[in-house]
């Protein structure tokens, strides 16, 4: 999906701002360095998660176990985050690159390695 399906679709769930950030894909996204994302992608604070489930129908993941799917396309990790680590992009919660960066360099997966060339290029000239 292109940013504004993304940003849509977002919206829709009705979230606070303050609890969530984008993560993963969406945080390419949001930075412009890449064009579209196959899912959403946001971590949510626990306790949040807890008010989260009277709202919503959660399934979950086999990938992580701090990872929750609603529905086919968004993932939700219940993880704690600082404010810090959040900056936002045209309104958005955004986690920083530089967390995202460390993220994929500690987790090694085949898929991300363009994702990091990116990232990389993009602090190296900010």
């Amino acid at each position: 999906m292109n940013k504004e399906t993304y940003l849509k679709k977002l919206d829709e769930l009705g979230l606070d701002k303050s609890k969530y950030c984008i993560i993963s894909g969406g945080v390419m996204l949001m930075y412009g360095l890449k064009e579209t994302t196959n899912d959403i992608d946001i971590k949510v604070l626990p306790e949040y998660f807890e008010e989260l489930k009277k709202r919503f129908t959660f399934n979950k993941s086999p990938k992580y176990d701090y990872l929750y799917e609603l529905g086919e396309d968004i993932e939700l990790a219940v993880l704690d985050f600082k404010e810090e680590d959040v900056l936002f992009v045209e309104g958005y919660p955004v986690e920083l690159l530089e967390i995202q960066l460390k993220w994929k360099l500690e987790h090694k997966r085949e898929k991300d390695k363009e994702a990091i060339e990116k990232i990389q290029a993009y602090l190296a000239n900010k």
